[in-house]
C-alpha cells in the first residue's frame, strides 16, 4: 500500500482489508499445450499480461480442456513479469499461470476494487521476486491491504471515477481529432508546395 495512505487514519465507517477478505482469487493453471488452439475452439486462453487490451483481453488462443476458468466480470491480474497489470474478463475464459482471476464479493464494487488495484500497482508489483522472472505467490496476493468504505461509497467514489474518466475520454477524442486535422493540413501544404 502507498506509504502515504497506510498511515493516515480512515474516514468513519472506512476499514482496512486484505484482498483474500473481499474477493475469491482464482490463481491461474495453464493445460496441457496439446490442448490449445488457434482458432475459436474451447474458451479463450489467456496466460498473462501480454493478451490484455485496454479494458479486457484480446484472445488469440483457445483451449479445449480448460483447469482454470474466469467468468465475465473477474478482475484479471497480472501475477507474473510483469506483475500488477489489471484487465476484466468480457468472457469465461480460461486462465493460465501467469494470471489470477478476483471475484468480488458482496461487500466489494467491482469497479472500486479494480480502482484500488490501479492504485496499488506498484506496490503489488514490489511484492514480488524471482530471479528469472518476477512473481507474485497467491499467499502474497491474498494479503494485499488497502482502505475500504461502505458498499454506497464505494458506489459513489466510482460514479465520480467513471465520470472524471468519460471527460478524460472525450478530451483524448478531441485532440486526436486536432492531431489528425493537422496532419491533413501538413499533407495538403505538401501537395501544394510539390510541382
Amino acid at each position: 500500500m502507498t506509504s502515504d495512505l497506510k498511515d493516515k487514519k480512515l474516514p468513519a465507517g472506512w476499514e482496512r482489508v486484505r484482498l483474500g477478505e473481499v474477493c475469491e482469487i482464482i490463481l491461474g493453471q495453464s493445460p496441457p499445450s496439446d490442448t490449445y488452439r488457434k482458432s475459436p475452439d474451447g474458451l479463450p486462453f489467456f496466460q498473462g499480461k501480454a493478451d490484455f487490451g485496454k479494458v479486457s483481453p484480446k484472445p488469440t488462443t483457445w483451449c479445449v480442456a480448460p483447469k482454470k476458468i474466469a467468468e465475465p466480470g473477474d478482475i484479471l491480474i497480472s501475477v507474473r513479469a510483469p506483475v500488477g497489470p489489471t484487465n476484466v474478463a468480457s468472457e469465461r475464459c480460461c486462465i493460465g499461470r501467469g494470471l489470477a482471476a478476483l471475484r468480488a464479493k458482496n461487500e466489494v464494487d467491482r469497479d472500486f476494487l479494480l480502482a484500488c488495484l490501479k492504485l496499488y500497482e506498484t506496490e503489488i508489483a514490489d511484492m514480488s521476486s524471482g530471479s528469472t522472472f518476477k512473481a507474485i505467490t497467491g499467499k502474497q496476493l491474498r494479503g494485499v491491504e488497502f482502505p475500504i468504505p461502505p458498499l454506497a461509497e464505494q458506489r459513489r467514489i466510482v460514479a465520480r471515477l467513471n465520470a472524471q474518466m468519460a471527460v478524460v475520454e472525450r478530451a483524448k477524442a478531441a485532440a486526436r481529432e486536432i492531431l489528425d486535422a493537422a496532419d491533413a493540413l501538413n499533407a495538403a501544404i505538401v501537395r501544394e508546395l510539390m510541382p
